[in-house]
């Protein structure tokens, strides 16, 4: 067999290790292959059920597939060398998979069809499924996601009355910040007692992946599955998002009704970013079919446009007052602090350190630490904002730049001084809000901890 080729799955094999690879061959049917080690999955010791000493699992590329999309596979192995069992072996599966008393556990897998470049669905077929049948889990259920209510209908009608009812339950959740924004949003506007938080696996599969990003899950292609077989569960960082009362939610480019009459403020729970300026308008505008094919491009695409608009008109410069909400941790108290500049360009909060794989917004938080931290620059030349931005690809150094405030803070608030609707659009892990004229947001971070994410090993 040469390199890239498939390994047969009913073969036994030798194999050693040479380098940075693993060396597996045949001497009966005279075929070899050679596997990277930082491909391999896990080893399975043998179970009894066949002669040979272990199971082998490893991710495959095959160079004359007609996409890129990795697969699982498996091979026997007849021999096992010592050190691939003390780094790879899997000898019992994790808590959250399989409860050492028995104990009941839900296993359901959520496929985000309209997640980033519709990836979701092949990640399931080619690597989950595989995986769950493997370790000899089949017991779990599988939803796709029908529209964008999907997993908040779900939340509602499975997850929330399992957590209330205390039953473990584990969601596999294929999809981007999105999909995990949903289930945060519905888990903390419930008025039920929460008495088994739920593990969240997540598997990106979106264009920015801010969470995975930043709680090192897109490191390597293997790395979700790491976490899923051998991660710790934390508790998710979460903040509210109050609005003013005509504020209305964005979706599928549609403005929901704003509330009315004696209905409370719209109000919106996340764990990874809330903003107003250039970030939250290019959101906005990039979240469409057209923009969406481009993958993660299409953020940079919009930004462009709000920067270099094609009608010849200037950077627009938005108009709003701002209050931070900080702490002083000396009188153990929170007070409330006016910024002086009445314009701005870029303003965003984040619990998470990368909304991109190597844009790093804020280089200072580290993994679910809860820390919520501001960027904030005014208006400047879009030539001078794209080189600010730019940097941040550079580990975060745009947060040394002067004219960029980095702080962090315990929230803020926006009073809205724009006429045109355009300009007082907000982001919400990705959800767009339109505030009315005159109208305000004010976040802060939450207290509880409902949900658990299942992060590597460090």
């Amino acid at each position: 067999m040469t390199e890239h080729s498939r390994a047969p799955v009913s073969t036994g094999f030798n194999c050693v290790i040479v380098g940075s690879n693993v060396q597996c061959s045949d001497p009966e049917a005279r075929s070899h292959t050679t596997i990277s080690t930082e491909n391999i999955v896990c080893v399975l010791p043998s179970n009894g059920e066949h002669a040979y000493d272990s199971t082998m699992l490893f991710l495959r590329n095959d160079v004359g597939s007609q996409d890129s999309t990795l697969e699982l596979e498996r091979i026997y192995l007849r021999t096992t060398p010592p050190a691939l069992l003390s780094s790879q072996s899997l000898t019992e599966l994790p808590n959250h998979l399989c409860h050492p008393s028995n104990r009941r556990i839900e296993l359901h897998i959520i496929i985000s069809t309209a997640s980033g470049t519709g990836t979701a669905g092949l990640l399931f077929s080619r690597i989950l499924q595989r995986l769950l049948l493997y370790l000899g889990l089949n017991q779990y259920q599988v939803h796709e996601t029908q529209s964008a209510q999907t997993i908040t209908e779900l939340c509602h009608s499975w997850f929330i009355p399992q957590a209330e009812a205390g039953v473990q339950q584990t969601i596999v959740l294929l999809s981007g910040d999105g999909g995990l924004c949903d289930i945060i949003d519905s888990f903390y506007k419930t008025t039920k007692e929460i008495r088994a938080m739920p593990n969240i696996a997540l598997i990106p599969a979106g264009t920015g992946n801010a969470m995975a990003n930043s709680t090192g899950l897109s490191g390597h292609p293997k790395t979700a599955l790491m976490a899923l077989l051998r991660g710790n569960p934390s508790p998710v960082p979460v903040f509210a998002a109050t609005f003013s009362h005509g504020a209305s939610n964005v979706q599928d480019g549609q403005i929901r009704s704003p509330a009315t009459g004696d209905a409370p403020c719209l109000k919106i729970y996340g764990g990874v970013v809330a903003s107003w300026g250039v970030h939250a308008a290019l959101v906005a505008d990039s979240d469409t079919a057209e923009y969406r094919k481009f993958g993660a491009e299409r953020f940079k695409m919009a930004a462009e446009e709000l920067l270099f608009p094609s009608d010849g008109n200037e950077t627009h410069r938005y108009n709003g007052t701002i209050t931070l909400i900080k702490r002083d941790d000396e009188q153990e108290n929170e007070h409330r602090e006016v910024l002086g500049h009445k314009y701005h360009m870029y303003v965003l909060a984040t619990l998470v350190s990368n909304l991109e794989k190597d844009f790093m917004i804020s280089p200072q938080s580290t993994l679910l630490d809860g820390c919520l931290r501001m960027i904030r620059f005014g208006p400047m030349p879009p030539q001078r904002a794209m080189q600010v931005l730019s940097s941040a690809y550079q580990k975060g150094q745009h947060v040394q730049d002067d004219d960029v405030m980095y702080s962090e803070i315990e929230g803020f608030r926006i009073d809205f001084h724009e006429a045109d609707e355009r300009w007082r659009r907000a982001c919400i892990d990705g959800r767009v809000v339109v505030v009315e004229e005159g109208g305000w947001m004010e976040v802060q971070k939450e207290k509880r901890r409902l949900l658990n994410i299942l992060v590597p090993e460090v």
